[in-house]
């Protein structure tokens, strides 16, 4: 499986990344935020097939369709098939194709390939986190000043009086630095020690599984901002080494 995953994606990038030097039309789904492109379908549809033709009992859940393919099955395969589609959308060179394979509901596998500088991103549950083979950890950071990260607060969802507090702390009463890319590379580049830590309360399944595997494969404390270990259908997220990480939960309080 490990072997079908990594050269799937691969492909699977390569159709996207033609798709983004030939332009796009983009499309709102719910808002400016929320947008959709022909490659979006395009690579959702290439991912189904080839993991349905390779495993025709496996579930599989895609951020572009509605409905699951085998729901209940043993394993489950969830798809973002351009993550940070706005980026990409608007010609910026970053964004990333993910998957996350599930095994009886606990992630057991997942890959995040960034093809415009073809690095795979792969962890398998126990076996530590890699890209482009090469074993990645976390930093060991343990102070937030000019910490570099991604702080990022959604109107309208889970804990947001809680991050709106933190991000007021953070800009008047500290040195941090914020950086909002748009996509959870962000996670793997947290993940190979480039940077400290990430919180946000916008995300789904979907664009959190994959990076959350890789992330702990790597060393990352995954927990909520009330320090609770970090479940799936959770929206509210904070990733870091084991040194920052309770220093980044006090923002919150």
């Amino acid at each position: 499986m490990q072997d079908f995953l990594k050269e799937t994606i691969r492909e699977a990038g390569g159709i996207a990344k033609e798709y983004f030097y030939q332009g796009v039309v983009h499309r709102m789904k719910t808002s400016l935020g929320d947008l959709v492109t022909d490659a979006d379908i395009a690579v959702s549809n290439f991912l189904i097939e080839k993991i349905h033709e390779k495993y025709p009992d496996h579930q599989i859940h895609t951020e572009e369709e509605g409905d699951d393919i085998n729901p209940g099955a043993q394993y489950e395969w969830v798809l973002d098939p351009i993550d940070g589609t706005r980026n990409f959308a608007m010609g910026i060179s970053f964004w990333c194709i993910m998957v996350a394979v599930l095994k009886d509901g606990e992630l057991y596998m997942s890959a995040i390939y960034n093809p415009l500088a073809d690095e795979l991103f792969f962890a398998e549950a126990n076996k530590g986190a890699f890209m482009n083979d090469k074993k990645i950890k976390v930093n060991d950071v343990d102070v937030l000043d000019h910490g570099n990260g991604v702080l990022m607060r959604g109107i309208n969802t889970d804990r947001e009086e809680e991050y709106k507090n933190m991000l007021a702390k953070v800009s008047v009463g500290s040195n941090m630095w914020m950086l909002n890319f748009g996509t959870m590379l962000s996670l793997c580049h947290l993940a190979m020690g480039g940077m400290e830590y990430f919180a946000v309360n916008v995300g789904f399944d979907h664009d959190y599984l994959p990076g959350v595997l890789i992330a702990k494969e790597a060393g990352a404390v995954v927990t909520d901002s009330q320090g609770e270990p970090w479940t799936r259908y959770k929206r509210d997220i904070v990733v870091s080494n084991s040194n920052l990480h309770s220093k980044l939960l006090e923002l919150f309080k």
